[in-house]
């Protein structure tokens, strides 16, 4: 038996192979919609740098030295050549007294010691003369020793004189009373005319050292071992800033550290040293205190990078294809909103910033560089 094979129409074949080809097309398109569209997201290139560890605290401006100025002698005020709140230099003059009294004692003094010189220049020479005769057997012993006497008497009057005028000297330099440091002035307690006493407990006026200044403040107490070790290193380091953290004030270093913890608290007092030549620190002022402890290089990346989860820490790394891969990641510490980074980031790598709640392990992404929040375009498809 002979089977014959009967050809289509030509319209029918090619409505088939138009079917066929529909039909392949059909499963391209639902492949294409099956695949997930890319996230937009943000990412921030890690680097290698030098990251400072630190401790935050609170502290007081407090001056080095202050002290109220006082007299040291009874007498009435002829001068005051300073003006209140001016700096005044170490050494310079804050306050005179009437000192024609303590001029007049001195002159006495001296007066007194002039006459003595001279009488004892008298009874040298008459000693020595009695000594030559009583060597020729004219003058008696007792008669010389008797001279002698009056020379030596003569001379310890001299030292007495001249011990007077030493305190002569000394009363009347405490009629000028000068600055014992620079600093800057308070108000003053006195005026010209008015008569004071040196047991008086108010004082002329306070004179504060205002450059270099200090600051005390306060950090935990079980981190002593690295403060100490700072300060050993000379890293200790402290920054000063503003309550509202608007601005940096200064820059100096730790200079003292307690010698024992507070156990009241917990806490251990230090103290700071700053150059202050512009002012720009006052006494009893409130700053925030940032002290260094530790300075380490690393792969740092902003801690926002770094998300939590019940293991740990991790984050979102692109790769060169676009897809992401988490990371666990382990860090040594933060500042600055920084993360020094020690297991999971390598430097170069693009970390996810924004975006990563949309996203999960190997998700395809369009990566825009971070620049601290969403923006343009990445922002309106967030929002969607």
């Amino acid at each position: 038996m002979t089977v014959r094979f009967i050809p289509l129409p030509v319209t029918r074949r090619r409505w088939m192979v138009a079917m066929a080809l529909a039909m392949c097309a059909c499963r391209s398109d639902i492949a294409f919609a099956q695949q997930p569209p890319a996230v937009p997201v943000t990412a921030i290139t890690a680097r290698t740098e030098q990251l400072d560890r630190v401790i935050n605290g609170i502290g007081t401006v407090a001056p080095l030295q202050s002290v109220t100025v006082r007299s040291r002698i009874d007498g009435q005020v002829t001068e005051i050549p300073f003006s209140e709140g001016e700096m005044v230099e170490k050494g310079s003059v804050i306050l005179k007294l009437d000192d024609r009294e303590l001029v007049a004692a001195l002159t006495s003094a001296k007066a007194k010691k002039a006459q003595d010189v001279a009488q004892l220049n008298s009874a040298k020479a008459d000693a020595q003369r009695y000594a030559a005769l009583a060597e020729k057997g004219v003058a008696s012993a007792s008669t010389m020793e008797q001279k002698n006497a009056t020379s030596e008497q003569y001379a310890a009057a001299v030292q007495s004189d001249d011990a007077l005028i030493k305190s002569a000297e000394t009363q009347l330099s405490f009629a000028t009373v000068v600055a014992p440091f620079s600093g800057r002035t308070g108000f003053k307690q006195v005026d010209v005319g008015s008569v004071i006493s040196a047991n008086s407990t108010d004082g002329i006026v306070t004179i504060t050292q205002m450059n270099p200044i200090a600051v005390s403040f306060v950090a935990p107490g079980d981190r002593f071992g690295e403060i100490r070790e700072a300060l050993r290193q000379g890293i200790a380091e402290v920054t000063l800033v503003s309550t509202d953290g608007a601005r940096t004030l200064a820059k100096g270093r730790l200079t003292i550290m307690d010698n024992a913890v507070d156990a009241s608290n917990g806490s251990i007092h230090l103290k700071a040293t700053f150059d202050n030549k512009d002012g720009a620190l006052w006494p009893g002022l409130p700053v925030a205190t940032i002290l260094t402890v530790e300075k380490r290089g690393g792969v740092v990346v902003p801690d926002k990078a770094l998300a939590r989860g019940r293991d740990g820490l991790y984050a979102y790394v692109v790769s060169a294809d676009g897809k992401v891969t988490k990371r666990s990641v382990k860090t040594a510490f933060v500042t600055d909103a920084m993360a020094l980074v020690t297991d999971g980031i390598q430097e170069g790598e693009q970390v996810v910033m924004d975006g990563q709640s949309r996203i999960g392990n190997g998700a395809i992404v369009t990566v825009t560089p971070w620049t601290g929040a969403p923006t343009g375009e990445l922002a309106e498809k967030a929002t969607h």
